[in-house]
């Protein structure tokens, strides 16, 4: 079986983002729903059943890609908010697949293909020349980059005492209170966090140590200063109710909520670099619209460039980043201004040792 990606350096990513960077996950929809049914009986490829993560990055998502694509073709797009490869599996395997364009974490693509789960993507409908040679796989495009980074909730903790690394984000001392950490490994870099902020240089990060991570975490904040979530939308919610003041997030999420008026900040500074792609389970029905679709935000400049401004992600679209201001391109993920200051998640690493991690992550949060 063909492998996706092949491992990337950082800086192979950030001079192909060159002035620019990446983008990152909203969800909302022409129709946002949790249904697995796409909501049109219309005729083949004249419709497109797309899975996100929710929350405001779907409502991004939506604007700044699928109206636009809608406009400009007359394929409709219904964006459903629980993407999720067992799901898809399962519909694969039965036969009945009802998505068309699902999002995965790079590890989760990887496993995907090793099981004969996808399409290979049609480069003939799919015009390349505006992907980021890091984006193009043969199953799937790694349409997105974003930063995992430390949040905080400027009520409490004000931007000039806020951490300015991982080992003050962890330091109980600094911080006395719970923090909120992603728990779900396949797309979370909280035991890259524990490495850093033990000191571990970006380019003895991997292989992950998995069990000096932990033993860090015990010790710093101590498992009884943590709390966990599981979706995106969640640290946003704990920081604004006051459930906690510190939490991990990413960025496109931070900047959502305080474009919403929420007294919330990140810093890119010590982030971790990471992306998700968009497959087709095969056995889709509207495969060639997923295609079209792929192909539009691969190649539209002004959709893209609409993207990268309202997300503050990176979507893999070359042209957009020329139509970037530079005060926009700076700040996006792959920046070259942020090369040296982030690290750029190891998806090889990941999709090799995910299982085993997610395993020995669970035993550790049960106390084992």
């Amino acid at each position: 079986m063909t492998q996706p990606t092949t491992p990337i350096s950082r800086r192979s990513i950030l001079r192909t983002g060159a002035g620019a960077a990446l983008a990152v996950p909203f969800a909302g929809s022409l129709l946002t729903s949790c249904s697995t049914k796409p909501a049109s009986t219309a005729p083949a490829n004249k419709t497109v059943t797309v899975t996100s993560y929710g929350g405001s990055y779907n409502d991004q998502l939506t604007k700044t890609i699928l109206k636009p694509f809608e406009k400009k073709t007359g394929i409709r797009s219904t964006l459903l908010a629980n993407t999720s490869l067992a799901a898809l599996k399962t519909q694969v395997h039965s036969g009945d697949v009802q998505w068309d364009l699902v999002e995965l974490t790079a590890p989760e693509y990887v496993q995907a293909v090793n099981e004969d789960l996808l399409e290979k993507f049609d480069y003939g409908i799919i015009s390349d020349k505006g992907l980021p040679s890091y984006a193009k796989a043969e199953y799937g495009i790694k349409y997105l980059s974003f930063l995992f980074v430390m949040a905080w909730d400027q009520k409490h903790i004000p931007d000039g005492q806020a951490p300015k690394n991982w080992a003050q984000f962890f330091d109980q001392g600094k911080y006395p209170t719970k923090r909120s950490v992603y728990g779900q490994l396949s797309d979370s870099s909280v035991l890259e966090a524990a490495r850093l902020a033990e000191g571990v240089p970006f380019d003895k990060i991997y292989p992950l140590d998995v069990d000096a991570a932990l033993r860090y975490l015990a010790k710093h904040p101590g498992r009884d200063k943590l709390i966990y979530h599981t979706a995106n939308q969640e640290p946003v919610q704990q920081l604004t109710s006051g459930e906690v003041t510190l939490s991990t997030s990413f960025n496109n999420r931070i900047n959502a909520a305080r474009k919403d008026g929420a007294r919330l900040n990140f810093s890119s500074s010590n982030g971790v670099l990471a992306g998700d792609y968009f497959v087709v389970p095969k056995g889709s029905r509207n495969k060639e619209a997923a295609f079209r679709l792929m192909n539009f935000m691969s190649n539209d400049a002004d959709a893209g460039a609409d993207f990268d401004q309202t997300t503050n992600l990176t979507l893999a679209n070359t042209p957009a980043l020329a139509k970037l201001p530079p005060a926009v391109a700076d700040t996006l993920p792959t920046s070259p201004k942020l090369a040296d200051s982030i690290l750029v998640r190891d998806d090889k690493w990941w999709a090799e040792n995910l299982k085993a991690t997610e395993q020995r992550f669970k035993l550790w949060q049960a106390g084992s």
